[in-house]
């Protein structure tokens, strides 16, 4: 069987940076896999079999340095 892989564009909702992620769409159960922005730490989750392989391909655009807070509401 040949490797596919699962290739999505995404812009982070919180800092704006154009993110690729890549995942094998077979050899294994499809299952949530969770990721996150490398540009500010938010998370985010892919079903796919592997686990995600996350690139940026345009940074951060909100002119902001910190990372994602995580709120509990």
């Amino acid at each position: 069987m040949q490797p596919q892989l699962l290739c999505i564009e995404k812009a982070c909702d919180y800092c704006g940076a154009k993110l690729e992620v890549t995942a094998a769409e077979v050899g294994g159960e499809a299952r949530p896999h969770r990721y996150a922005c490398p540009q500010c730490g938010k998370d985010y989750e892919v079903t796919a079999a592997g686990n995600p392989h996350v690139r940026v391909l345009k940074p951060r655009t909100d002119g902001k340095t910190g990372s994602y807070q995580q709120t509990m509401f």
